[in-house]
């Protein structure tokens, strides 16, 4: 077997890292939503939710480069929204969804660091691992159609009620595209990798 380089190792030992402190948080994660929804922390949240659209700042700046003055404003900003003093009953719905969420992402690190293992044990071009890179990669996209459908559902049960002075919410959704770059990259590796795979397999049985 062929010695594996320093650089492989290392990513291995920080995906275990994360792995295990994905675990963690996620448990941690499951144990807070389960207490939200039977109404054991509801009381005084202060929620912070991210803005499924993007915004416009109304308020007008000045900027100034080389003596000379320029008005500048701020558009299209994404950020958080703080939910002064929360509902309960809200704080439950937005919890829910975390049900799934959670999950989805604790499985995307375990696929990562299954595939990070065997990558560290020299087992780079066996079809379990282009299997695993598959995988990770329609989950990968599974997760991004769940968090844009999520932003959708916030954007019109939310969003829809939020009214300010100085901000101007455009419709603008988050679509979350580098998520599904790599999802997609993924999945064009693992096709690679597999017809690779067969091609070699069949060069094997024609010798």
């Amino acid at each position: 077997m062929k010695k594996v380089p320093v650089s492989i190792r290392i990513i291995y030992i920080l995906a275990s890292i994360v792995y295990y402190l994905s675990a963690l948080v996620c448990s941690l994660g499951v144990v807070l939503v389960f207490a939200i929804l039977f109404g054991f922390l509801t009381d005084d949240l202060q929620l912070h939710i991210n803005m499924p659209v993007e915004v416009n700042f109304l308020e007008v700046g000045d900027a100034f480069f080389n003596g000379q003055k320029m008005e500048i404003e701020i558009v299209e900003a994404i950020g958080k929204v703080h939910l002064i003093d929360t509902p309960s009953s809200l704080v439950r719905r937005l919890a829910i969804p975390l049900l799934i969420v959670i999950p989805v992402l604790f499985w995307l690190v375990y696929l990562f660091h299954r595939f990070m293992r065997n990558v560290s044990e020299g087992r780079i071009f066996e079809k379990r691992n282009f299997e695993l890179l598959r995988m990770l990669g329609y989950s990968l996209m599974g997760f991004w159609l769940i968090m844009v459908v999520y932003m959708q559902i916030l954007k019109y049960t939310l969003v829809s009620n939020f009214t300010f002075e100085q901000i101007e919410i455009t419709n603008n959704s988050r679509w979350f595209g580098g998520v599904f770059i790599g999802a997609l990259f993924m999945l064009v590796l693992s096709h690679i990798f597999f017809k690779g795979s067969e091609l070699e397999e069949e060069n094997e049985l024609t010798i």
